[in-house]
């Protein structure tokens, strides 16, 4: 049966031991585990308790790696499982990291889908369809996620989406009606409600300088009208140019007047 001859503690870390049988060195153990089986030197271990020893001092590793990782900063129950697991522990001292955790409150969803919370609607312009994603792919459970974007909702000022609808604005160009589809759009990308997203926009004042609306329907027609040339000619051309920008947001009669200032309806 293997002895213990030695136990020594580690250069690098003080509350790291290694431990020696039969004058061979065997393995690593921590503080806890050298504790926790009241290793000492002249100490007989049999097969069946080093195995004990070992699958021990596997888990107390998983402890120690989850403990640093959550040092950094909130983990749910989901980043740490996966990252052991990437990390070489196996899936029985997993759960045990886990339990333990969970025991010592280094887990706790509640915490971390409110801390979050917290620093999504401080310091991000996204809304909490974004935060409801963010909570989901971390592994948070539904029913704490439907709480919190419930949360997300209520505190988040409603002035501080104005805010970011008239960046967005400040940003597009074009009819009114395109201008608004391209705000509605940003805001629900960036994870506001539908509804949300036409209160915010029924906000704002889309009012434009119609001497710059006019520059810019002289551009697209310019644009349209050469691309569709390559293809249409006579009446389809007109037509096809009409429909493009339309589509673009330009109101028709407006259109038409511009075609006749630039000879094509004369064509």
């Amino acid at each position: 049966m293997p002895k213990i001859t030695k136990i020594e503690v580690q250069k690098n870390n003080k509350e790291r031991f290694n431990l020696f049988l039969d004058e061979a060195f065997e393995m690593g153990i921590d503080i806890d585990t050298l504790v926790k089986f009241n290793l000492k030197k002249n100490q007989m271990i049999d097969a069946a308790e080093m195995e004990k020893i070992q699958k021990y001092e596997h888990y107390r590793l998983g402890v120690n790696m989850a403990i640093q990782y959550l040092s950094y900063k909130k983990r749910t129950e989901k980043e740490v499982s996966d990252y052991l697991k990437k990390n070489g522990i196996n899936e029985m001292a997993v759960q045990k990291v886990i339990e333990y955790c969970y025991k010592e409150q280094y887990i706790n969803h509640e915490d971390y889908a409110e801390s979050l919370k917290n620093t999504m609607i401080n310091t991000t312009d996204k809304g909490p369809e974004v935060f409801k994603q963010k909570l989901y792919q971390v592994g948070v459970e539904p029913n704490i996620i439907d709480r919190y974007v419930k949360r997300y909702e209520e505190e988040q000022p409603i002035e501080s989406i104005i805010h970011v609808a008239k960046k967005i604005m400040k940003t597009k160009k074009g009819p009114v009606v395109k201008v608004k589809q391209k705000v509605m759009h940003s805001l629900i990308q960036k994870g506001y409600t539908m509804e949300t997203a036409q209160y915010v926009l029924n906000e704002l004042d889309f009012a434009q300088d119609e001497e710059v609306l006019d520059d810019l329907l002289q551009k697209d027609l310019e644009k349209v009208y050469n691309k569709q040339r390559r293809k249409h000619d006579g009446n389809t051309l007109k037509m096809k140019t009409i429909e493009a920008l339309m589509r673009k947001g330009y109101n028709y009669d407006k259109i038409k007047i511009k075609l006749a200032e630039s000879g094509i309806l004369d064509e």
